[in-house]
């Protein structure tokens, strides 16, 4: 297949690059090359798909700068739905879109997916809380592992490996005739806490999603199941 990948140096999109590039032709936009997608000159190509995983994410961050979470994540893919009417697009939204009032993150991928849903033949892929062995710069696990993190919370988060999203994002490709959206995650989730006891604790976030599980059926309907458990990465850590 011919497939447009935005956002392929990213940390979802570069693991995918590599798992795809044996099997499909691929083309990468990514705004650290320069590709700003809100304004750079899009391929003159009919792609076979699309996978759409370039935007701005984090909760907190998103208050400092909610103007540019509009753009980055409704504006540019306004844009790549407009251009390419007719290609099939598989766009990253959020599990914080069950909650968009608490904060411009989530706000920006619920209208996402109100975008979306005007556009046929997309799906959105609601991503829960993504780890990997390397994990993402700044994020939970990296402050953790590198004794920079300064506190924990009581929130409970459905993690999921990113071989596991990989996996999924592979049979959605294999899967044409999915619509809609879909939740990407383990179907457990984990309290924060549990995994740092050590740490303070904080529970002034009343601007974040308390818990977040996945609603595993309809991905596991289409043969997907997660091979990875966050118990064992912890493990493997030292955490446990």
């Amino acid at each position: 297949m011919n497939i447009l990948i935005t956002g392929h140096k990213g940390f979802i999109g570069s693991v995918l690059f590599e798992r795809l590039k044996e099997k499909h032709n691929l083309t990468g936009i990514d705004l650290v090359e320069g590709d700003d997608l809100i304004n750079c000159e899009l391929p003159k190509v009919d792609f076979d798909l699309i996978i759409h995983l370039a935007g701005l994410s984090g909760v907190r961050t998103s208050f400092k700068n909610p103007g540019g979470y509009w753009v980055n994540n409704i504006e540019v893919s306004r844009r790549l739905f407009e251009t390419y009417p007719t290609t099939r697009i598989l766009y990253a939204s959020s599990s914080s879109q069950y909650e968009p009032e608490l904060n411009p993150y989530a706000a920006s991928k619920h209208i996402l997916e109100k975008v979306a849903s005007k556009h046929s033949n997309n799906i959105g892929m609601r991503f829960h809380t993504v780890y990997s062995d390397v994990p993402r710069k700044n994020m939970f696990f990296d402050l953790l592992l590198n004794n920079k993190l300064k506190y924990v919370t009581n929130h409970h988060r459905d993690f999921i490996h990113m071989n596991d999203v990989i996996d999924a994002i592979e049979i959605l490709i294999d899967n044409p005739t999915e619509q809609g959206a879909i939740d990407i995650g383990t179907g457990e989730m984990i309290n924060i806490q549990e995994i740092a006891p050590n740490y303070p604790l904080n529970t002034d976030t009343p601007l974040e999603r308390q818990y977040t599980c996945a609603d595993t059926e309809r991905m596991k309907s289409l043969g997907w199941e997660p091979k990875y458990s966050i118990y064992d990465y912890l493990k493997k850590q030292g955490l446990k």
